[in-house]
């Protein structure tokens, strides 16, 4: 996904794992078009077998896409989840699942089971690298869960022709969406200078010593948010390019 790059000097460095990148820019791509954007997955997603049976009553857990992508390859029957994310919540709905809460991350998802207080038992399906842990939260605040690692985030390389031109001196704006992501994009590229939309703290603080030009924390830990704290970089960008040109 790279848009026409002639007279557009502000990048924008897309590194969510496939299909990510598509969703990020989906409903304001039209917004995009005064930047070059670069696509470069960091993550592969893997999907892993399980030889955990799970009961048909059971209510599944969604803190991802790629979880409920992991439960449809394990053939799974159950017909209630909690998600996070929106997209989320949207993909089950038209899975047929009963969605009982949606929330924009963890911390505020476990307060929403906690009112709704089920009294079935819960599967958490997860990738291998995950912030946190919600189903020893859920253990200790007296409820029945266990884990599912449904798939892994393999790394990937920052192509050679976008290490480049993310490395030619124009500005680049780079949304971080995870803790991991940060780390990934630190092992891969100096991010002195680049202007960083963090999807949360716990990212900013991976970033604690990297002299950015710009750091903007989304206002919640969701892809809107996220779109608009990247929007709000670019606008700031094309204004002073226009303002120097």
């Amino acid at each position: 996904m790279t848009n026409n790059p002639d007279q557009k000097n502000v990048i924008l460095l897309l590194t969510r794992p496939e299909g990510g990148n598509e969703r990020f820019c989906l409903n304001i791509e039209h917004l995009l078009g005064q930047c070059e954007i670069l696509d470069n997955p960091l993550q592969k997603i893997e999907f892993l077998e399980t030889l955990i049976e799970v009961k048909e009553e059971s209510i599944l857990i969604f803190t991802s896409i790629n979880g409920l992508r992991a439960s449809e390859k394990y053939n799974l029957r159950n017909k209630k989840c909690f998600v996070v994310g929106e997209n989320t919540r949207k993909i089950a709905t038209s899975a047929g699942y009963e969605v009982l809460a949606t929330s924009s991350d963890q911390e505020n998802l476990l307060k929403l089971i906690n009112l709704k207080n089920p009294t079935e038992s819960m599967v958490h399906i997860r990738g291998k690298h995950t912030a946190g842990n919600l189903c020893d939260s859920l253990k200790n605040n007296g409820f029945s869960c266990f884990e599912i690692t449904g798939y892994n985030q393999q790394p990937l390389k920052i192509k050679k022709q976008i290490f480049h031109k993310v490395k030619s001196g124009r500005p680049v704006i780079l949304p971080i969406f995870s803790p991991r992501s940060a780390k990934l994009l630190l092992n891969e590229l100096d991010l002195t200078g680049f202007h960083v939309a963090a999807m949360s703290e716990a990212v900013s603080k991976e970033l604690g010593s990297v002299d950015l030009a710009e750091l903007v924390i989304s206002e919640k830990p969701d892809l809107i948010s996220m779109q608009e704290a990247t929007l709000a970089i670019l606008r700031r960008l094309i204004k002073f390019d226009s303002y120097t040109s």
